[in-house]
């Protein structure tokens, strides 16, 4: 695991403040990047430090880690996808459940070049697939779609550890991999590098939601507070990136500064960013989470789609209830903030780093 427990913290970041509980959050991602602008921007602008909390990020190889690291006590709180989380809370019955959902559809499909001779599922046979690495959650979810168009995922291909972003386009073009299994903002950092791609879907797997953030049941009883405050900061940072990216970024810079690549032209870094930003945000709003306020929550058809989707595709040998998996029992305090104030706020700020 790699931490990034401080980032930069510079210019008029108002995370910093006393007496503050100190939160470890695991992501699955390689390194910060603009999908989760939501995290510097509440760390920014001390949305986290409002609810008493300061947030320290880590960055893992994949959702598996980050579930471990929760497991083990190293962390407090991960970031996984569900189909990394569900084996573990359901059939290893262990004491994880997701309490925010946070990317409210899909992200992750396989993708191929536009000039590839994969045209149909069964053109997988026998090919090679990158993903992030062996330990990434986008490799459950490619073996239970595999598993549904009828392939054996355990002979009929081989999953290969490609990185992210320039790495993995590079395996991709030389033809070390056939096809990629990663996730949205991946995809466009590649299109942001001139990638012409292809991508495969399945009508079932655009019925699930995608990464959310987990911790223990047993920790979650005893720090209700911290959970409550995670949650609602987090609900509203992704309620300022939408009303205004390019501050968001702009934030993350200043938090992560290792996200401000040198020797890339501000317009091209910024107009990058917005669009793997922009293509994340159709996500985490998808359903109208702020005009329901119902930020943070499982809907019930999106759980059951989870039950349906890992019964027939082996994830999980029989179907599970809800409370196996997720806990929807901090939504209202998620969603007690003035979700207007923050969109004007947003609209009329002006970065001064």
């Amino acid at each position: 695991m790699t931490a990034a427990g401080c980032g930069g913290g510079s210019g008029n970041s108002k995370e910093n403040g006393k007496n503050l509980r100190t939160v470890k959050v695991a992501l699955a991602i390689k390194a910060m990047n603009s999908s989760f602008a939501a995290i510097p921007v509440a760390r920014y602008l001390g949305y986290f430090k409002d609810e008493g909390l300061k947030v320290e990020t880590t960055f893992t190889p994949g959702s598996t880690q980050a579930i471990q690291a929760v497991a083990a006590g190293q962390m407090d709180m991960a970031a996984p996808v569900p189909q990394s989380l569900i084996p573990d809370a359901v059939n290893n019955r262990s004491d994880q459940r997701m309490f925010f959902n946070w990317a409210r559809s899909q992200v992750a499909s396989f993708a191929v070049q536009s000039d590839s001779p994969i045209q149909s599922w069964a053109d997988f046979k026998g090919k090679k697939i990158g993903a992030q690495s062996l330990g990434s959650g986008t490799i459950p979810l490619a073996k239970a779609l595999l598993r549904e168009q009828g392939l054996n995922p355990d002979t009929d291909v081989q999953f290969v550890s490609v990185g992210l972003e320039a790495g993995a386009y590079h395996a991709l073009t030389s033809k070390q991999v056939d096809a990629l299994m990663l996730f949205d903002s991946q995809y466009a950092a590649m299109e942001n590098l001139g990638a012409k791609l292809r991508y495969f879907n399945s009508s079932l797997s655009e019925q699930l939601f995608s990464t959310g953030f987990s911790a223990k049941q047993s920790f979650m009883k005893a720090n209700p507070k911290v959970i409550e405050g995670f949650g609602r900061a987090m609900a509203k940072a992704d309620v300022f990136a939408t009303a205004n990216p390019e501050a968001a970024i702009k934030m993350m810079y200043a938090i992560y500064p290792k996200t401000n690549v040198p020797g890339v032209s501000d317009d091209k870094k910024m107009k990058d960013n917005k669009r793997i930003l922009a293509l994340r945000t159709t996500h985490l709003t998808s359903g109208d989470p702020d005009g329901h306020k119902n930020w943070g929550s499982f809907p019930e058809s999106g759980v059951k789609a989870w039950s349906d989707f890992s019964v027939a595709t082996k994830l999980t040998p029989t179907p599970f209830k809800p409370e196996q998996f997720v806990t929807n029992e901090f939504v209202q305090a998620f969603n007690n903030f003035d979700s207007q104030q923050i969109k004007s706020s947003a609209k009329n700020y002006k970065f001064e780093g």
